[in-house]
């Protein structure tokens, strides 16, 4: 499974009625089967300022931003829980702005994040006509076309499947399944008896699949002296891996580089770690030539690395015994001087 595939949905611009300058209001509205965090990005003066994260539950609308934007546009990037089964749901654009992983934030300085790429997000600006004087929502939106409510329902259908209590269809009917999986799973967790749904009961069921998957999947651990670059290759079909990096990695920090449970015995990984010199130490005992790139990249093993412009890296093999979950720790003897001129690492 991938950690980062992009699905780009339509980001639907629902115009609302004008009014009086001193009340702008931009208002963001999940109208997925998703539970959602989400962040905002405005222009204040010479600079884009970007505010996050905002949950975003099914079916719910926030308003997350009271003030006029300058140059009547507004940037807008939201990404799906990770206790959400399969890869990565995220709705974008192609204009990188800065976020910070794991809490709320507000940036100000759009070239913090520079020398960390998952530190960065692909934002989609949303023009605002000037009539509107900052009354705006933005709704985000997937093939289905949810409503608000059948929104809610499809999100708590979908929830409930990645807690293992599937009601089948992820669909927004109010049928009987999912009436009986809701009044079954509210007396699991000693919440009110009956079959509506509320913010507690959606709220219960994203921290328990946001537990559930915390304890799945590939991790990456530096716990050598300097700052470690980490890229992973996950089996596909036949003989074919896709390599994705960069991770950056501070000592003594650990990441998710492989979200949900493993469907693999075996992985690659590669690593780069910077010396106080300045030089590249590169992950010893490397026996199969990947492609990786200087910046954040993803590669299929059919490409031809010379031809596409990438270069070749020594992954080394890991092998897991098909666990669900598995951690490489990166230690200050598995890394050597390269062979060769100096190896590849991230562009910061």
């Amino acid at each position: 499974m991938r950690l980062i595939t992009l699905f780009v949905t339509t980001l639907l611009a629902a115009f609302l009625l004008q009014v009086g300058d001193a009340d702008a209001k931009y208002t963001l509205c999940n109208k997925t089967s998703f539970a959602l965090s989400a962040s905002i990005g405005y222009v204040d003066g010479d600079q884009i300022v970007t505010e996050g994260w905002r949950p975003l539950r099914p079916g719910q609308c926030n308003v997350v931003l009271t003030k006029q934007t300058e140059k009547n546009r507004v940037y807008i990037y939201a990404e799906g829980v990770p206790g959400h089964k399969g890869p990565l749901k995220i709705w974008s654009g192609d204009t990188y702005l800065c976020v910070k992983n794991g809490e709320g934030f507000s940036i100000r300085n759009p070239g913090v994040c520079r020398d960390d790429p998952r530190n960065r997000r692909r934002f989609k600006g949303v023009d605002v006509p000037e009539e509107l004087t900052g009354v705006f929502q933005i709704d985000f939106t997937e093939p289905s076309n949810f409503t608000k409510y059948t929104a809610e329902v499809a999100g708590v259908q979908r929830l409930l499947g990645d807690v293992g209590k599937s009601a089948g269809s992820i669909d927004g009917t109010w049928g009987k399944a999912t009436r009986q999986r809701i009044a079954d799973y509210r007396k699991e967790k000693n919440l009110p008896a009956g079959t509506n749904i509320t913010e507690d009961l959606i709220d219960a069921l994203v921290a328990d699949a946001n537990a559930a998957e915390a304890k799945l999947g590939f991790f990456f651990c530096n716990k050598a002296d300097g700052v470690v670059w980490g890229a992973i290759a996950e089996p596909e079909k036949g003989d074919k891996y896709l390599s994705k990096g960069w991770y950056k990695l501070e000592p003594g920090a650990c990441a998710k580089v492989i979200k949900g449970e493993l469907a693999a015995d075996h992985y690659y990984v590669y690593g780069v770690m910077e010396t106080p010199s300045g030089g590249d130490l590169i992950l010893d005992d490397g026996d199969r030539a990947l492609c990786v790139n200087d910046v954040l990249f993803e590669v299929d093993s059919a490409k031809a690395c010379a031809e596409n412009d990438l270069d070749e890296a020594l992954f080394r093999r890991v092998d897991i015994g098909g666990a669900p979950t598995a951690t490489f720790d990166f230690k200050p003897d598995n890394f050597s001087a390269p062979p060769t001129k100096t190896s590849q690492k991230a562009d910061k």
